[in-house]
């Protein structure tokens, strides 16, 4: 390249990085936990009408029947069949995010449904040779992508945010991510990454939806394609990321921050870390089931509930007092207030359609107000809220949340991720055993990592 411009600059310092993890022990066992409870989501997710959807009209566009055994391919989570690489990848992560069960990251995104599939999509065709520690590197840096484009967004605050943010930083996460396990040099991922650039998006108004998903889906199926054509030749300019027609203005304005891109800092994946996730829904409203859960347990079953009155930062996107199915019930701080008060749990049946039309909730939830205070930030890691519970005898409860279990900087107990993982692989029918498996993906060698991808679809008998 005749001239080093910013984006050559980060795939650069991202690539750079690769020998941090590779040297650190606490890394690797970072990217263990994360790549089992990638996958275990995903298998989860696998059932639901969204990618069920997508996996057929994939099979149908690719000329195979739904289910097809053939073998060549990429394994598509707890479904049988297999599809070219960037379709598997588009429908397991689709898969990975549909229940809004993943990590959180901070700056806000969701990092793992974006790049993990593309890899493991890899791992099966494109770089078989592909051992467990070269997945977990390539895996570390994919995120670590998405948090330097993040942070030189300066959207911080839910309010600051124009598009889903894992569907404009997500392709050029699982485009590095995929540069490096095919061992592509710095400048053919430059291409990648421009590639990457023309293909985000994602419009906030599919929250709640199953187009959510697919912005995640589409992310890294997207970054996967950008790599593997950047590897036959296929070209993008050489700093899209950069000027005022490059990708940060585009998507983030004028008022950036270039040097995120490239500074010394801590890995991502450390500090400030993944929150990892406990229950089923959009990471605000954890807030809303902590503090709702610590009512339930000291009122009981809310047959006596009069008025619940939640105030918070100002958050019309998850101000929803009467979400139209039970997946938008995800993005309702008022639906999950009554599910943890009725409950006194909020699992996955929580979001079904039956649980939202059930008489119960139906008559809670206009008894549910929000009170948006102007003063309170609503950056995760800032934000507190209170909820006050009235009662039909006229006596009232109080309870505040601060930050959930898991939230950076309070880890939750390692038993709360290990059952989180195994009711994962209970609900798509799965074996157990693939527990100790999917805790220690960085000591798996080139076949043992092939072996465990191909066991997690219905098709295979473990031999990929």
């Amino acid at each position: 390249m005749s001239e080093r411009g910013l984006t050559i600059r980060f795939v650069e310092a991202i690539f750079g990085l690769g020998a941090r993890v590779r040297g650190d022990p606490a890394v690797f066992a970072r990217m263990d936990a994360l790549v089992g409870d990638g996958i275990a989501v995903g298998l989860a997710g696998a059932a639901e009408r969204g990618p069920t959807l997508l996996a057929e009209e994939a099979a149908a566009q690719s000329g195979r029947p739904a289910g097809d055994p053939s073998r060549a391919g990429a394994t598509l989570l707890a479904r049988e069949g297999r599809l070219p690489p960037v379709a598997a990848a588009r429908v397991n992560g689709a898969a990975m995010h549909v229940l809004d069960y993943e990590p959180m990251w901070n700056p806000a995104n969701h990092a793992v449904s974006t790049v993990l599939p593309a890899l493991l999509a890899l791992c099966e065709t494109s770089a078989p040779e592909t051992d467990g520690a070269a997945l977990a590197t390539a895996f570390a840096i994919g995120i670590e992508a998405q948090a330097r484009l993040r942070r030189a967004s300066r959207q911080f605050e839910p309010g600051d945010l124009v598009f889903h943010p894992p569907g404009v930083v997500g392709p050029i996460g699982a485009a590095v991510a995929s540069a490096m396990l095919l061992r592509l040099d710095a400048e053919t991922a430059v291409h990648a990454v421009g590639i990457a650039a023309s293909r985000a998006g994602g419009v906030l108004a599919n929250v709640g939806s199953m187009t959510k998903a697919l912005h995640c889906g589409g992310a890294t199926a997207d970054g996967l394609e950008a790599a593997l054509l950047a590897a036959r030749g296929f070209t993008a300019d050489q700093d899209a990321l950069d000027g005022p027609r490059g990708f940060l203005n585009a998507f983030f304005g004028s008022d950036i921050d270039p040097g995120a891109l490239t500074e010394d800092r801590s890995l991502a994946v450390m500090d400030p870390g993944p929150a990892f996730k406990f229950y089923p829904s959009q990471y605000g409203t954890h807030f809303v089931i902590t503090a709702a859960l610590e009512l339930h347990a000291a009122i009981g079953r809310a047959a006596s509930i009069d008025s619940v009155t939640i105030t918070c930062p100002p958050m019309p996107y998850v101000n929803r007092p009467s979400p139209p199915t039970g997946l938008a019930g995800k993005f309702s701080f008022q639906y999950v207030a009554a599910a943890a008060l009725l409950d006194g749990s909020v699992t996955l049946d929580a979001f079904t359609d039956a649980r939202r039309f059930a008489p119960d909730m139906q008559a809670l939830l206009p008894r549910i107000a929000i009170v948006p205070d102007p003063g309170r930030k609503g950056r995760f890691d800032e934000m507190r809220l209170d909820i006050e519970l009235r009662l039909a005898d006229g006596t009232s409860h109080h309870a505040m949340c601060d930050g959930p279990p898991g939230i950076w900087g309070r880890p939750a107990p390692a038993a709360w991720r290990a059952t989180k993982l195994r009711d994962c692989l209970a609900r798509a029918g799965l074996s157990a055993e693939l527990d100790a498996q999917l805790g220690a993906v960085s000591y798996l060698d080139a076949g043992g990592l092939k072996t465990l991808i191909g066991s997690l679809g219905r098709h295979s008998g473990g031999d990929a």
